[in-house]
């Protein structure tokens, strides 16, 4: 894929996700959190915790291309961070895939359990799943935020892209670096969201992109 439509597609699955968590997955959230009797309505919400899932898992995929084509058009393949820029990419997709899988059959199994598992069982388990999917979301977005700030970087010391190109990406990878420290609390993965698309949108809405090494043109 090209980085031009890479990008696009990026922000357009990103945008997509971000949104439908916010307006539809945070209210039911709050609402399930507020309920004496959550089980029927986790059994009721199966399909939309499921869709919000397979969303984000699908942003992940496109961000994960966005910086495969990065690297693949302007990084220089023999470099030793390359390679290692690479790896992390793998490793915090693996991970944040790890928790996008567990958060998204958090409410469920309330629903599902609660046929066959005494009921005082339900809150840990519930917890325990919890527990296990904002851990593997803290690492992946460590991870994850760590390489596209460094990629951003690396390009700009490299004179690949300008500067102002690579800001957003930078400082949405810098906010993604925060969340160990601040998840549960989202305010700071909205405006990572936000400059990660205003940085697919820099790059998705250009008509052609600088060469790798203009010197051989």
């Amino acid at each position: 894929m090209k980085l031009i439509r890479a990008a696009r597609v990026a922000a357009i699955s990103a945008l997509a996700a971000g949104l439908y968590s916010l307006l539809l997955l945070r209210p039911l959230y709050l609402k399930f959190a507020e309920s004496l009797t959550p089980q029927p309505l986790a059994a009721e919400s199966l399909w939309q915790w499921g869709l919000g899932g397979w969303l984000w898992l699908v942003a992940i995929f496109t961000w994960m291309v966005l910086l495969v084509a990065l690297k693949h058009r302007y990084s220089p393949v023999h470099r030793i961070s390359t390679a290692v820029q690479s790896g992390l990419i793998g490793i915090a997709a693996t991970l944040l895939v790890a928790g996008v899988l567990a958060g998204m059959n958090r409410f469920g199994l309330a629903g599902v359990l609660n046929a066959g598992l005494q009921t005082e069982l339900l809150p840990v388990i519930e917890k325990l799943v919890e527990h296990l999917a904002l851990t593997a979301l803290e690492a992946g977005l460590l991870m994850g935020g760590g390489v596209t700030t460094w990629i951003c970087i690396d390009l700009v010391v490299l004179t690949k892209l300008p500067t102002s190109w690579m800001v957003p990406g930078a400082v949405a990878g810098l906010l993604s670096l925060l969340s160990p420290l601040l998840l549960p609390e989202l305010r700071h993965l909205l405006i990572a969201l936000l400059f990660y698309c205003v940085w697919c949108l820099v790059l998705g809405l250009r008509k052609s992109l600088p060469a790798a090494y203009p010197e051989l043109e």
